[in-house]
């Protein structure tokens, strides 16, 4: 696959809104993503643009995965939250080991890879040459159109007194089996079903140190993929997927509103967009979203220098993501607020923005409590949990 620009992958994202579009209530009744949303997804070679190059990727930075993210989550925000994951997972498959690597993009380099970080009902014990896993893993988005599905799990440590061994593993679908739990009234769309693994062998070339990952952008994918790229720490880049999708969906919510007021009379046959405090309102609204905006581009150019990101920048940025969102979450509220009640019919599109707007700001990468609680104690001296320090 020859090499694009960041320019051309967002001309190709923009090319795909009108179809997005069209199949956005679609996706709420299957609960999950349309099958040709995944297909365009796939023509249009964008979830290979953070792979690398030897496995036909285009290696670009993380500001093509916010710009392509950010349109197509303008135009449906459950299906820009569910391409954002497909770019994202890319990016992290290049941090296994390179049997791993081969193991999904040697078969097929187009291969849809979802995620689970979410275990409390699973178990993982060591084994000869890897481990076997069993449980139920949640909230795992995109899980019907993948192929793998990477979970987070921990054994034991070999060292007497060491916390636990927190890894992630790399696991095939026909190794998993899809729960359909995923009856919500937010992000319908995304389709973040349960999946359950009963005594599955993980092999250990399928599996690599979390808190290595998360500590210090280190991976056994390291050694092959060598560039800025793939040297990030885990969570400074994962919730940039995440934010992007929240951003845009942000972004279509007002650009919907901004267009009704200016073509909408009250029942008085009034000019909605004459009325003072909508002026206001929409002044207020938009400087919230430019804010938003500016917070996380400038978190971005972050992500984009050879210099390692220690503890402190890494706290930093999720911190930044977090108030991104709590910023969304604010300027949606307050563009419903003011939109009168034909808004809350299901045939309203904004309704449906709300809904994913409010639910995608209450992931837990979003939480400023926690996120707020990491920074501020390190930024006034104070030592982090061992969890937090360890996986934060």
């Amino acid at each position: 696959m020859s090499t694009i620009t960041h320019d051309e992958a967002v001309a190709r994202a923009l090319s795909m809104i009108p179809r997005i579009q069209s199949r956005a209530q679609l996706s709420e009744e299957l609960r999950r993503q349309p099958q040709e949303n995944i297909d365009d997804f796939i023509a249009s070679g964008l979830i290979r643009a953070l792979m690398p190059k030897r496995w036909g990727g285009y290696e670009l930075g993380v500001e093509t995965m916010y710009k392509t993210t950010f349109e197509i989550a303008k135009a449906d925000p459950s299906a820009g939250w569910c391409f954002g994951l497909l770019v994202l997972h890319s990016w992290m498959l290049a941090y296994y080991p390179e049997q791993a690597q081969q193991d999904v993009w040697g078969e097929n380099p187009d291969a849809c890879i979802a995620s689970s970080f979410g275990s409390p009902q699973s178990q993982v014990t060591r084994v000869e040459g890897g481990f076997r896993a069993s449980g139920i893993w949640g909230f795992s988005s995109g899980i019907d159109h993948s192929d793998w599905a990477m979970l987070f799990g921990s054994v034991p440590s070999q060292e007497e007194g060491a916390p636990p061994y927190a890894m992630m593993m790399l696991v095939p679908k026909k190794d998993y089996t899809i729960l359909d739990t995923w009856h919500t009234v937010a992000q319908r769309g995304t389709g973040s079903k349960n999946l359950q693994l009963d005594d599955v062998f993980v092999p250990e070339h399928r599996t690599f140190d979390m808190v290595a990952w998360c500590q210090r952008g280190v991976g056994p994918g390291n050694l092959i993929n060598d560039l800025p790229l793939y040297k990030n720490p885990l969570y400074a880049v994962i919730p940039v997927s995440l934010t992007a999708a929240l951003l845009g969906a942000s972004v279509g919510a007002y650009e919907l509103w901004r267009e009704g007021i200016r073509t909408k009379s009250s029942v008085r046959q009034a000019k909605i967009a004459d009325f003072t405090h909508q002026q206001i309102r929409v002044a207020e609204v938009s400087a919230t979203l430019d804010a938003a905006i500016a917070l996380f581009e400038k978190s971005l150019t972050r992500l984009s220098t050879d210099t390692p990101i220690d503890t402190y920048e890494r706290l930093r940025l999720r911190r930044n993501y977090g108030f991104t969102a709590k910023l969304c979450k604010e300027a949606v509220k307050t563009i419903v607020d003011y939109s009168g009640a034909s808004s809350m019919y299901e045939t309203h599109p904004l309704q449906r923005y709300w809904r994913d707007v409010q639910a995608s700001s209450m992931h837990i990468t979003f939480n400023m409590d926690h996120l707020g609680e990491m920074f501020g104690k390190i930024e006034l001296g104070i030592s982090l949990s061992p969890k937090d320090s360890l996986l934060s």
